[in-house]
């Protein structure tokens, strides 16, 4: 019997098998379970291999919100590490893949609610106006017809189904149209939102969230549906 290589002895440790696949792209790493047996179960067992293919959600930059008009030695903080869009589904839905955008939210819209409620300019006054950077993450679907996809990508267990469309996750998504946003989500997952679940619900014959249908006036001109939704994350001051 030949003796084993080097290579061979090291693949078969699952540590560092592991360490060795965490400096593989997330594509290489994707196609790497196609390699061999042991490549597949150590990252299918792997949290941190699975995070880098957008299976598990990956949470280090969440509920790190700051104000924006905050200084640090004089000038506005600025936003950090930007989180990561999927462009694993660039290759399964090269018009749908998600992207990130940096946004400044604020209370404003709030405010206003808040007096159409209350009637009062009193209590509106209170409460100051904040600011904060956000990162959005945004993700189109035709409204009409689905996108023609190869064999392999319908699937029903293809990967791309249980991937989440940023690192870290997005719970809520908003239909958008020009500078609007709805005032309601358009779809909700608590634990993120995945590809499988967007595109589940964008090709539903009516689709819509607790009896309420996506209104028509938010299909824009290229007859897509528009949507964002913010991550929640941002960064720290420098």
């Amino acid at each position: 019997m030949a003796a084993q290589t080097a290579a061979e002895i090291t693949f078969r440790i699952p540590e560092l098998l592991e360490l060795i696949l965490t400096h593989l792209a997330p594509r290489d790493l994707l196609l790497s379970q196609r390699t061999a047996h042991a490549f597949r179960s150590t990252i299918q067992g792997s949290v941190i291999l699975r995070r880098k293919l957008f299976l598990e959600p990956d949470r280090k930059l969440e509920d790190s919100l700051f104000n924006a008009h905050a200084t640090s030695k004089g000038s506005v903080s600025r936003p950090g590490r930007k989180p990561e869009n999927n462009r694993l589904l660039l290759r399964a839905f090269p018009g749908c893949y998600p992207t990130i955008t940096l946004v400044i939210i604020s209370n404003s819209i709030d405010r206003q609610a808040r007096f159409g409620a209350a009637g009062s300019h009193s209590q509106v006054g209170k409460r100051p106006l904040s600011e904060q950077w956000s990162w959005d993450v945004c993700i189109s679907f035709p409204a009409d017809a689905r996108p023609q996809v190869p064999a392999a990508v319908s699937h029903p267990e293809a990967s791309w189904r249980k991937m989440y469309l940023c690192q870290p996750p997005c719970s809520e998504l908003y239909l958008v149209r020009r500078w609007q946003r709805g005032l309601r989500p358009a779809i909700i997952r608590d634990g993120g939102i995945k590809m499988g679940d967007f595109v589940d619900e964008a090709t539903k014959s009516k689709p819509g969230l607790e009896g309420r249908d996506w209104h028509v006036s938010y299909i824009s001109s290229d007859r897509d549906w528009h949507f964002e939704g913010s991550i929640k994350c941002s960064s720290v001051e420098a």
